[in-house]
This record gives structure tokens, sequence and C-alpha cells, in this order.
């Protein structure tokens, strides 16, 4: 006999602890009947023996349990490192997809929200938006023909496709035609694809000046259009088989103007074909619903993946969910001019650096980062010294005003001196060994890389250069790297 608790009590508090799993334990007991070894055996017992017992057959028994114990534990092991990977690799992934972005351009405040929701630890849905030459919008959103680690692979090898296309040279004109830069897509993934895997996907770029929105749908779900009067639309024309099917696919693109008040949203088939426990898809009816839903907030698709789950009711989701939802508004009033300098100013060393600390100053007192705003003070400083040098000098009234806005900072110099455009001067030959170079050019060449947009007019003998700068450092970043 035991002392203290019976055999059937220590299994039950190895139970109650988890120890019984990693724990081995044979019962040896005089009880002979049946219920009493199942009773052991279902509490965890690994073997039972009866009394009086052999010992030959026990060692057999206690060293079989050991081979059972050191096969499980590594198991476990093996299933712990496969988690903590997968782990690292959803962080990874969702990394991948950029945050929400909001852009005050010329057509009005465009913005842009997105998610992303593998079913598993990874999957193959993907999202993206990224700028070209600072006026051009690229969005895309695209779904993988399967799920788990091999989709996830899929899905960062087209992210990574997209990224390089969007890199080139003639991007901007590749990306202006939605359908070619589908081609270029399609074309590289198709070679090498020994899985055959595809990708759905809408990709879609925006006219910052216009409003202009040309798309491309390869083998997607329709996007919804939702008009600023609450009417919805879907935009169901074809544009080509998904990428990775057919290396020589050709692809059409199709074009609308968006309007203040109108909004696109992209989503996968993760989200229509959800399904409750009575068997009912979410469905385009759930998805619209939503979206011309009053109470919905603008432009937040979390909303829409929170009313799919309780469409779900607690299932676990059958499939990945992604969705993107573009939106343009009303452009917001332009905030007053801050007034830096409206009276001659002569082209002097210091007196051109007082401004440009004082601007400096200004910028980052008002929450712009240090890189900013030493972007700012460099091009400043150059355009003041050159204005100086080539423009007959600044002794004449020079009007310098700055705006500020959420997204970047514009800077407008109106001078009466001689006519002079940064333009104008020929390039340096950054390529060249520096004992090579023929002096002058190079600060025109920083202005003129690291702004996000430079402007200049002569009218009536009034010159006006404005110079536009982001104030999102990985913008800067984007366009010194153009």
């Amino acid at each position: 006999m035991m002392p203290v608790m019976t055999g059937h009590e220590v299994l039950q508090c190895l139970n109650a602890d988890g120890r019984i799993h990693t724990l081995p334990v044979i019962v040896i007991s005089a009880l002979s009947e049946v219920d009493d070894i199942a009773a052991c055996i279902e509490a965890g017992a690994e073997d039972f023996l009866l009394k009086p017992f052999n010992r030959t057959l026990l060692r057999a028994r206690v060293l079989s349990s050991l081979e059972k114990k050191f096969l499980r534990d590594q198991t476990r092991l093996e299933l712990q490192r496969k988690q903590a990977e997968l782990a690292e690799a959803r962080t990874l992934q969702l990394a991948l997809a950029p945050a929400a972005i909001s852009i005050e351009a010329a057509c009005g405040t465009v913005s842009i929200d997105l998610v992303l929701d593998p079913a598993r630890e990874v999957g193959g849905d993907l999202v993206d938006h990224f700028l070209i030459g600072g006026d051009l919008l690229v969005a895309v959103l695209g779904d993988v023909s399967d799920k788990g680690a091999g989709a996830a692979l899929m899905m960062a090898r087209t992210c990574a496709l997209l990224r390089g296309l969007g890199a080139r040279p003639d991007a901007k004109a590749l990306f202006t035609e939605p359908g070619q830069a589908m081609a270029a897509l399609n074309a590289a993934l198709a070679r090498n694809n020994p899985s055959c895997m595809f990708v759905t996907m809408l990709l879609a770029s925006l006219d910052l000046a216009s409003g202009r929105l040309r798309y491309v749908r390869a083998g997607h779900v329709p996007p919804f259009l939702r008009y600023a009067d609450g009417g919805i639309a879907r935009l169901g024309e074809p544009g080509g088989v998904p990428p990775g099917v057919m290396e020589d696919a050709r692809y059409t693109s199709h074009e609308l103007t968006l309007a203040p008040g109108d909004q696109m949203l992209v989503i996968t088939d993760g989200i229509t074909e959800a399904t409750s426990p009575d068997g009912r898809m979410f469905g385009d009816e759930g998805t619209a619903a939503w979206l011309s839903a009053p109470s919905r907030q603008t432009s937040l698709v979390s909303g829409l993946v929170a009313e799919v789950r309780r469409h779900e009711a607690g299932a676990p989701p059958s499939d990945d969910v992604a969705a993107l939802m573009l939106s343009l508004s009303a452009p917001r009033p332009e905030p007053a001019p801050l007034l830096l300098h409206d009276q001659p100013l002569q082209p002097q060393p210091d007196e051109i650096s007082t401004l440009v600390d004082k601007v400096m100053e200004l910028l980052e007192r008002r929450g712009v980062d240090h890189r900013c705003a030493h972007h700012t003070g460099l091009m400043l400083d150059e355009l003041l010294t050159n204005l100086g040098k080539y423009g007959q000098g600044l002794d004449k009234t020079c009007g310098i005003r700055l705006w500020l806005t959420p997204v970047h900072v514009r800077i407008v110099i109106e001078d009466r001196t001689e006519a002079f455009d940064l333009r104008k001067l020929p390039a340096p030959d950054t390529g060249a060994a520096l004992d090579a170079r023929t002096p002058g050019g190079l600060g025109a060449h920083l202005v003129l890389t690291l702004a996000q947009r430079y402007d200049y007019a002569s009218t009536g003998g009034l010159n006006t250069t404005t110079l536009v700068i982001a104030r999102n450092a990985a913008a800067n970043q984007e366009q010194q790297e153009r």
C-alpha cells in the first residue's frame, strides 16, 4: 500500500500540474480488475503490471517507456522549434505590409488603409502601396493560389518583384499604364515557377494631380467603388489571367476619375467566402452592406474584418484575409504662410546663414523631424546663394514664405533679380572621379535631387521659385535614391 494517497490519486495530481505528459509512469498493483487497469491507463499511466511482477518484464517495460519518452521529447522540441520559426516568419511577413498613409495632393486628400490577416501562421495574401516620382501612387492587393509557407514565399517574391519594378528608371511610365507593369510582373513570376502557383491581383495607380485612377484586374475579386453620394458599383472589367500562369500573357488597363468622397475597396476572397456556423457565406452582399452603412468609419478596413469575424461566430478562419481602401476627400484648407523675409537680402554668407538657421529652428520647433529640417536648410542655402551669384544679387526685395502641412514643407521665394532657373545649369557628372569633374553644378543637383518638387516661373520681372520637401523621412530617402 502507498502512504498518504493511492496510485490513482498520484496520477490525478500529475495530470493536474501537467507533469504526466513528460514523466512516464508504470503502475504496479495487485488490483486485477479490468476497470481498475483501464482507469490507470486513462489517467495517464504508461503501463500496468500486476503483482507479483517479473523483474525481467519490469526492466523491459521501463526501457520501452523511456524510449517512447525520448521520442516524444524530441518531437516536442522539434514542434517548439517550428512554432518559433513560424511565429518569426509571421512577424516578418506582416512587416512587409506598409502602414496606412494620408497624402495632401492636388486632387485632394488621398488616404490608404489596409489590413492583412493570415489564416495560419503565414499566408499568401499581399497588400502594398508606394509612391513613384512624388505624384503617382501605386496600390496593389493580391492572393496567392495556396496557403501556408509556400504561399508566403510566393507572396514575398511577388512583393519584391513589384518593388523592383517600382525602382526602375522607367517606373513612372510603366505604372502609369498598370497593364504594362502587370505584364512585366507576370513574365518574371511565370519563369522558374515549378510549383505552378499564381497570384490573383488588382494593381492600380492614381495620378495625384488629376485624380485619374488606372487599374488592371488579373483574375481577382472585382473591387467595390463607393461614390460620394453613397452609391456602390463593382469594377468587374477583366484585365487578364492571374500572374504566374502564362509567361507571355497580355493585360488591359481600365480608367476612371475619382471625385472627392469616392472610395475604392479591394478585398480577397477570404472575406467574401467567410462562412457562419450555419453555412452562410459573408459574400458580396455582406461587404456591400458594410461599405454602405452610415455608421461605418470613413476608411478603416479593420471594421470590415471585425464584421467578418462576427459572421464566423468564433469558428477558425478558413482563408487568409486582406483588404485595402483607397479614399479621396476634398483638399484641406491650406494653412496661412509664415512670412520669413520680405525685404532686401544681401547675398553675404553670414546673412544667408542666419536666415537658414532661423528656418531650421522654426521647423524643428513645429515638430518637423531633423532630417527634413536639415534638407530644407541645405536647399534654401543653395537657392539663395545661387540667386545672389547668378541673379545679379539679392539687394532688391526678396520675399520668402513657408507653408507647413502634415505631409510636406513648401517654400516660395519671390524676387525681382535677373531670371535664374536651377534646371538651366549643366548637370554635373557625378560618376566621374573628383579630380576629373568640371567645377560647379553640385549644389543645384542636390536641390533637384532632394526636393519632392521644384518649380520656377518668371513673369513680368517677378521670379517665383517653389520648393516642396516631404516631411516623411522615408519619402525623403526614396526621393534622394531616385
